[in-house]
């Protein structure tokens, strides 16, 4: 995936990721679902082009377009971000991240989870070498205690600091993951840890020639255990990374 095209999305990604952390910052730990809209004014104020030549425009005239006031027509309401408290279940691997996240806004925003199977998503974080950016992989957590093995006896780590995933991860990294994924992602190197972090959801869109407002998809974001800052891009399904503050 060595491509100019993902070099571009990096850059746009990382100007993303600089614009909602300017504004963001760390977000307070109860949760937080907002309707508030926000506006944007759209305005008709003339505008006076290179083309019209100086016997056409009024000097004086030109003038007082510049300097008076916008006169807004229409206010356009705009989605809000999104953010709640969210458990989820993280596990590091040597070249990236599982996250357990609730399937629906309602699983996702509790702090209690029942684990059944099929009320969550794996999301499998594969990164580039020597990179911040990396590919963002969704599976359903269909692990079921009941009829699927917690691990594989017959896969040894080839390390002694490495680990094969247990349970839904588990079942993910053997059966879920190509062999070329699996290898470029690696083997487990920490066990898993579940914690309570701030999840937030940027809705995507734009204004199109009449000044609708046209839905796109979104940005989600999520704080790993260790302070990480992980965008998760739904257009490119690409993963945007930072590191925690020193």
């Amino acid at each position: 995936m060595r491509t100019w095209s993902r070099w571009i999305l990096l850059l746009i990604g990382v100007m993303l990721i600089a614009l909602l952390s300017a504004c963001g910052g760390r977000e307070p730990s109860t949760p937080l679902p907002t309707q508030t809209p926000i506006y944007v004014v759209v305005t008709d104020t003339p505008v006076i082009t290179s083309s019209e030549s100086e016997e056409e425009s009024d000097p004086e005239e030109a003038g007082n377009l510049s300097t008076s006031e916008p006169q807004p027509s229409e206010i356009v309401d705009l989605p809000a971000p999104f953010m709640c408290k969210a458990e989820v279940v993280e596990q590091t691997y040597e070249n990236g991240f599982m996250f357990w996240i609730g399937a629906s806004t309602d699983e996702r925003c509790t702090t209690n989870h029942t684990y059944e199977p099929g009320s969550g998503e794996i999301w499998v974080v594969v990164f580039d070498e020597d990179s911040n950016v990396g590919d963002w992989l969704i599976f359903v957590d269909d692990w079921d205690e009941d009829t699927d093995i917690e691990f594989d006896p017959d896969l040894e780590p080839p390390d002694d600091d490495l680990i094969q995933p247990t349970r839904g991860f588990g079942k993910v990294w053997r059966e879920g993951l190509t062999e070329d994924r699996q290898e470029e992602l690696g083997w487990a190197n920490a066990p898993e840890f579940q914690f309570s972090t701030t999840y937030r959801y940027d809705p995507g869109g734009y204004l199109d020639e009449d000044g609708e407002f046209v839905s796109r998809p979104g940005v989600h974001r999520i704080e790993a255990l260790g302070g990480e800052q992980f965008f998760f891009d739904e257009i490119s399904q690409m993963v945007f990374y930072i590191p925690p503050e020193e």
